[in-house]
């Protein structure tokens, strides 16, 4: 099976990794929120899941108590050694395995938050929720963005409505120059 955007992928995957070797917490931030908008753009739900992995990366860091705890070095070795599988197996464009170990990662995540978290709601779902809100005011429909993402749309919609992003904007653009700019972008 071949894995759509591996080059695109692979690249993103060795700057994660490298930055959350290097503890470069803001810079992981950073990166989620370029990928979330290539997701958009793509319409790839494995950049976003890229973005989302960035993200949740990011705010590992960021936890005092958890960066400190005497097994942290441990289990960050752990999450090193997965995200290094994942550049391996989009090396050789093997997407089975790929798709095995994104999800332990998220699993080995979730161990992590489970122990450490303080928050009823995973680090996970947490990532899920913004980037897919973040997908929305970027343009992408509310199914869209939920797919993008895998958040619950209920959930989403609740967020979505908690936030002031839609009091801070101004006139959108209307139907014809969304059109136009579509129509510039792809050179037609």
């Amino acid at each position: 099976m071949h894995i759509e955007n591996r080059l695109e992928l692979l690249k993103n995957m060795r700057i994660i990794l490298k930055l959350f070797s290097d503890n470069k917490e803001m810079e992981l931030r950073i990166k989620a929120n370029e990928l979330m908008k290539e997701a958009v753009q793509e319409n790839s739900r494995l950049i976003a899941q890229q973005s989302i992995i960035a993200y949740v990366l990011h705010k590992i860091l960021t936890k005092e108590h958890i960066i400190k705890a005497r097994t942290w070095s441990k289990n960050k070795r752990e999450i090193i050694t997965v995200l290094k599988k994942l550049v391996l197996y989009l090396e050789h464009d093997d997407a089975k395995r790929f798709g095995k170990t994104l999800v332990s990662l998220h699993n080995r995540i979730e161990r992590i938050d489970t122990r450490f978290g303080r928050f009823v709601q995973s680090l996970i779902d947490k990532a899920r929720v913004k980037y897919a809100s973040d997908a929305y005011f970027l343009g992408a429909s509310l199914g869209q963005a939920a797919a993008l993402t895998g958040a619950d749309k209920k959930t989403l919609l609740e967020y979505i409505g908690a936030t002031k992003l839609h009091d801070k904007e101004e006139r959108g653009k209307g139907i014809a120059e969304r059109l136009e700019a579509l129509k510039k972008a792809l050179g037609v």
